[in-house]
């Protein structure tokens, strides 16, 4: 088991500011390691947590689709491999840009 230190934040509603904060969390590194840490009953409730929220998730987007709620579009196998070409583009144009400070103050400047 290992412990992670990670960061989250929230919206303040009366003030619209962000607000940051850590938590940590454990990751085992199999089931038999959570199984040890935790026990078998602690692992079955969330795995049986876990399976409910996840098909919840699953059958609220499909409902939203079919009844024309999804904000989301559905998306081809195609559209989903330009849209990822595209996002891998970009990753490599912002790293480009993090790696030439010159050209960065240039384009932050207009």
């Amino acid at each position: 088991m290992e412990l992670i230190t990670s960061s989250g934040n929230y919206t303040v509603k009366e003030t619209g500011a962000s607000m940051s904060y850590d938590y940590d969390y454990r990751v085992f590194a199999d089931l038999d390691d959570a199984i040890e840490a935790l026990g078998e009953a602690v692992c079955l409730k969330l795995i049986q947590r876990m399976e409910k929220v996840d098909s919840n998730n699953t059958s609220r987007e499909k409902a939203k689709t079919a009844n024309g709620h999804s904000t989301r579009p559905v998306m081809s196998e195609e559209d989903k491999a330009k849209n990822k070409i595209e996002r891998q583009a970009d990753k490599q144009l912002l790293e480009a840009l993090k790696n030439n400070p010159e050209l960065l103050a240039q384009v932050q400047n207009g």
